[in-house]
């Protein structure tokens, strides 16, 4: 006989995952949500939004398509760019999307820096 538990349990390993319309939907409203952030100035918030993008796997352009990807990317980008001269920060985000799970590739895509020194330095020594 189950148990109460072991019923809800179950219950919660059945629902249904988003479909990709839903997931769709959802980047691309956090995505809209992080470029007001970015344009109001508003670093906290967009680190925050960049988590939930991450987290809900709007980075990953087999789940969401590719210019859901690129949107996320583009978030990514325009911080980083935001942090120029600020190592400090640029090493928060970088620490923030490794603990993520986000490849050092796909960071080195969004942040455009496979080719500067400096950068590339500090992404070897998050990853690594």
């Amino acid at each position: 006989m189950e148990s109460e538990e072991d019923k809800k349990s179950s219950n919660e390993a059945s629902l249904p995952q988003p479909t990709q319309a839903g997931r769709i939907e959802t980047c691309m409203e956090l995505i809209r949500q992080a470029m007001r952030c970015l344009e109001n100035n508003d670093e906290d918030c967009v680190m925050k939004l960049i988590e939930e993008l991450v987290r809900a796997n709007c980075h990953n352009g087999n789940a969401v398509g590719k210019e859901v990807a690129d949107g996320t990317r583009g978030i990514v980008h325009k911080l980083w760019l935001s942090y120029s001269g600020d190592d400090e920060h640029r090493c928060r985000l970088l620490m923030l999307l490794r603990s993520l799970g986000a490849s050092k590739g796909w960071v080195r895509s969004a942040t455009r820096i496979s080719d500067l020194r400096g950068s590339k330095q500090m992404v070897k020594e998050v990853w690594d």
